[in-house]
Parts: C-alpha cells; sequence; structure tokens
C-alpha cells in the first residue's frame, strides 16, 4: 500500500501532481492539497485507505476544486469511496483516521483575497498560498 508522509513530502513535487491531474494550477487546489496535508499530520495518518474525507464544497468549480487537492494530498479517491462531497458551497472539509476526526475550514480572510483579484494571476495567487503557514491559511473547527 502506498503511504504519504506528510512532513517529508516536497510540496512543490505534490502541487506540480495536482496541477498534471487537475488540469491547472489555481488556488482551490493549493488549498485542498495544503489541507489534506495538515490533516494527514493532524491525525497521524498515512493517507489512502487509512483516512476518509467529507468534503463540504459540492461540486461547482472553482470551490470544488478543493477536492481534487485533497485526493491527490491524502490518497483519497471517489473509486476507493473513501472522500465524498457536500453541496454546502463550503471550503471546510472533516477529515477522519485513526479514531479521530478534525475539521478544516479556509479562513475568510483567505477566500476575500481570492475573490479580490489582488494577484495578476491565479498560478501566482496558488504558490503564494503554497508558502503561507497553515495557521494563517485554516481554522481548525
Amino acid at each position: 500500500m502506498n503511504s504519504i508522509d506528510p512532513h517529508n513530502v516536497s510540496l512543490e513535487g505534490i502541487i506540480e501532481r495536482g496541477t498534471e491531474f487537475h488540469g491547472h494550477l489555481g488556488p482551490f487546489l493549493v488549498l485542498g492539497i495544503r489541507m489534506g496535508l495538515l490533516a494527514l499530520k493532524d491525525l497521524n495518518s498515512s493517507g489512502h485507505k487509512d483516512i476518509e474525507v467529507r468534503v463540504k464544497a459540492g461540486t461547482t468549480p472553482p470551490l470544488s476544486c478543493l477536492v481534487d487537492g485533497i485526493q491527490i494530498s491524502t490518497g483519497c479517491t471517489m473509486g476507493k469511496g473513501n472522500i465524498s462531497t457536500e453541496p454546502l458551497g463550503l471550503a471546510e472539509a472533516t477529515f477522519a483516521a485513526n479514531g479521530g476526526s478534525v475539521t478544516l475550514r479556509v479562513r475568510d480572510a483567505v477566500l476575500e483575497e481570492i475573490e479580490s483579484s489582488a494577484y495578476t494571476s491565479l498560478e501566482e495567487f496558488a504558490w503564494n498560498i503554497s508558502e503561507r503557514l497553515d495557521e494563517d491559511l485554516f481554522e481548525r473547527l
């Protein structure tokens, strides 16, 4: 079985894999990747079959791009049945593994920044997000 070590993964490498899988680089893809890696750390999970995720973003882009980021960073897939989506329109996901769970939500300030189009490109903003601290991006509920 594959495993993911969130403490030693190359963030740049996983973003590049995510971009290939998703088709383009954007802020919600990177937020999903970062969210998944943080959940793996919090839950001491190696991903793939060792975790389940319920994403509350729904299936409408760009918010639903979180789902692809979470799939890439956790190894959860629709085919394995360990990831699901709810059409709530929230930048939020609940992760469960090893008898514990954590719910992570993208901070409102980050969502407002995405909506404001303060950056010259979505790719530039996505790379900027990749460099921020977890606590600047997410709140634990």
